[in-house]
């Protein structure tokens, strides 16, 4: 039986009323704050810059890999652990101001 990979693509849009760098990094990189992935962490290294490294322990699984960060408008991080069967996931968000928002 043939291995075949698959790619899944989700686009997901939301408007937040708040300032760009506020939500970009009090929301997304700061563990202590509730609701992003990194909150629930049992152990949580990130550094977030061009080719830094993230690791992050939840459940006693381990996930880890390289970031890439464009402040304040891009996140980007390769993701590996055992669900994904130790090959590299690429996850990328974007973040706009309202009004440079494509339709």
């Amino acid at each position: 039986m043939e291995n075949s990979k698959k790619i899944l693509e989700f686009n997901l849009q939301r408007t937040i009323p708040a300032p760009l760098t506020e939500v970009f990094f009090d929301g997304w990189l700061d563990p202590k704050i509730p609701g992003n992935p990194w909150n629930a962490a049992e152990k949580f290294l990130l550094d977030p810059k061009v080719d830094g490294l993230f690791f992050w322990a939840l459940k006693g699984t381990s996930h880890y890999g390289r970031t890439v960060v464009e402040r304040p408008t891009r996140i980007q991080h390769t993701w590996v652990s055992p669900k994904t069967l130790r090959e590299s996931l690429d996850s990328r968000m974007a973040w706009f101001q309202e009004d440079q928002l494509r339709t």
